[in-house]
């Protein structure tokens, strides 16, 4: 993925390894900003983990029609993202996975004089089911966000996060020049940018095999090479039957994360239409075998 000369620090959270690299830092320097990204890492899981009873999701999960929870902001931020990108889609992604239609969200967000709400709606809808929420396709993208978010707060300009390989985001890149930051720093054929697979192990030819993620940018991957059809279309409950595998490039790991599922399970002409409307968005989708398609400018 990048030079051994650049840091690499591990750490296992949220059921998956995230690993940092840093360029272009003292490499004591550079482990101290680590942990303390990793560090936010396990708080968020605190509040986003569907398997922890005590977390703000898994109570979200428990209210009833009516019944309402303050919240924090992380889980507020989340969920609201998770919601535009249900909206986006029409419904193609959903972190309430016993709702079988796309009826609305059944949580309503409020920002309060205070803080943050969420209260279960009440529907006369005999299909919107109770709550169930996970957020295991969009979780880990906020948690790389706020890690990130982290690591500028320590002044690092140059680093790569990912989780479990399947969602990265980065900033700046291993390619500096020499006396950049506070150590010695990797020079000649290193690119301006972070170097990331995309692809699998489909056929991908005419395709790119790689990205270099320049600026602030972040790239998701989402398939069935692995564990087949697991994802599922929270439209009808039945996996789905979009695309083999899909990968999506934004601003954002959480968007990225969000959205690589969603192009699983939206038709080809939808991924291509939401690349129209999103310009800022790329996507790569294997829609049968060897058949690749890409949208979007990088």
């Amino acid at each position: 993925m990048t030079s051994p000369s650049v840091p690499r620090f591990s750490h296992q959270a949220m059921g998956t390894f995230y690993e940092i690299f840093i360029a272009g830092e003292d490499e004591a320097y550079s482990g101290q900003a680590a942990r303390a990204a990793f560090g936010e890492i396990d708080r968020l899981e605190g509040f986003l983990s569907r398997f922890d009873p005590a977390s703000e999701i898994a109570r979200l999960s428990r209210l009833g029609p009516g019944e309402s929870l303050p919240i924090g902001l992380e889980t507020y931020e989340c969920l609201s993202l998770a919601e535009r990108v249900r909206a986006a889609t029409a419904g193609a992604f959903d972190v309430n996975w016993r709702r079988p239609a796309p009826s609305g969200s059944p949580l309503e967000l409020i920002q309060t004089g205070t803080g943050f709400a969420a209260r279960a709606r009440e529907s006369p809808d005999k299909f919107l089911r109770p709550l169930d929420l996970d957020l295991g396709a969009i979780g880990k993208g906020y948690a790389l966000d706020r890690a990130l978010e982290i690591l500028g707060e320590w002044s690092i300009e140059n680093a790569l996060i990912h989780g479990g390989t399947s969602t990265a985001i980065a900033v700046g890149g291993p390619g500096l020049e020499t006396g950049a930051g506070r150590g010695p720093s990797p020079q000649g054929s290193l690119p301006d940018g972070w170097p990331v697979g995309v692809g699998g192990g489909w056929p991908v030819e005419n395709a790119p095999r790689e990205i270099v993620l320049t600026g602030r940018r972040a790239l998701s991957g989402s398939g069935t090479e692995v564990k087949g059809r697991h994802i599922l279309d929270p439209r009808t409950g039945e996996p789905a039957a979009g695309h083999l595998a899909a990968w999506a490039l934004t601003g954002s790991a959480a968007e990225a994360d969000a959205l690589s599922t969603a192009f699983m399970v939206m038709d080809t002409a939808a991924v291509e239409e939401f690349c129209l409307r999103r310009p800022d968005v790329w996507a790569l989708v294997i829609k049968a075998y060897g058949d690749v398609r890409i949208f979007g400018n990088r």
